[in-house]
């Protein structure tokens, strides 16, 4: 458990579940769930062209939304570090975008598929790999801040590598969205495998923490980083979901076809929920 709060300093008390935390301040999530990142290549518990199939059309439409903000809000396109890239996705359009873009990515899986590809991605975590004096206009973290136990640590660094009046992109799940909002009253109710997912319990980097936009402003505004807007994205794309519920090896066919069901069901009313994904932008001053 988190000696305090690094959105608000409080205390976080044990939450439903013995992994599962909460701060009784301020109520931001988070988990002690074991974080295995393979560094070397081979077989895992992901199927990664089932990921890449089921990712494809979401995250390029959500890339081009975010691409286009950070236009607006970027002085220059200038030069743009993805934090746990992954394969790539954001960097091939950020580079067409006219950003000087580059990645880090710890999994050993991801970050050769990028690489073969002649994408710019060094290997090893944030902000190890940089050198001291590396500095960015742009710093993304693209549904990857979720996975970083050391909150604090990681938004401090990113004001330190910002060039100054550079921008910091914080793509992260929404505890205020449907999905998530569903799954907690299934697991209250016994259910816990759509809690389980959403959280990515027993895969090699689950999730550690659930914001919502408020909760990471408050974390970012302790780093010295002041808001510059937010971006509501979709976070379900029918076009490769089957293969983006299919991609972990061990999920159940009939829990995958619940999955499946439940979302083309509930896509529409969806709408009228926060986002289960807002991106969050934030400017060192």
């Amino acid at each position: 458990m988190l000696a305090s709060c690094p959105v608000c300093g409080g205390r976080p008390q044990r939450y439903r579940h013995d992994w599962l935390f909460r701060c009784p301040d301020c109520r931001v999530l988070s988990s002690n769930l074991p974080v295995a990142i393979p560094d070397t290549p081979g077989e895992g518990v992901l199927d990664e062209a089932a990921r890449a199939e089921g990712l494809d059309a979401l995250r390029r439409r959500n890339n081009a939304r975010i691409l286009d903000f950070l236009r607006g809000l970027a002085a220059g396109r200038g030069r743009l570090l993805d934090v746990g890239c992954g394969p790539g996705f954001l960097l091939e359009q950020g580079t067409a975008a006219g950003f000087a873009a580059e990645g880090i990515e710890p999994d050993a899986n991801t970050l050769i598929a990028g690489q073969q590809r002649g994408l710019t991605i060094r290997g090893g975590l944030f902000p190890v790999a940089l050198s001291d004096d590396e500095r960015f206009d742009v710093i993304v973290f693209n549904d990857v801040l979720e996975h970083i136990p050391p909150l604090e640590m990681a938004l401090q660094a990113s004001a330190r590598h910002l060039a100054e009046g550079g921008v910091l992109c914080l793509n992260c799940p929404d505890k205020r969205g449907l999905f998530f909002r569903v799954a907690a009253v299934l697991d209250r109710i016994g259910l816990s495998d759509p809690y389980d997912r959403l959280w990515q319990k027993g895969l090699p980097s689950p999730h550690v923490w659930y914001f919502t936009p408020d909760l990471l402003r408050r974390a970012a505004e302790r780093a010295g980083l002041q808001p510059a807007g937010e971006l509501r994205l979709a976070t379900v794309d029918l076009k490769g979901l089957w293969a983006r519920i299919r991609m972990v090896k061990s999920t159940p066919l009939p829990m995958a076809a619940a999955a499946w069901l439940f979302t083309w069901i509930t896509v529409p009313l969806a709408r009228l929920f926060p986002s289960d994904a807002t991106v969050c932008f934030f400017r060192k001053s």
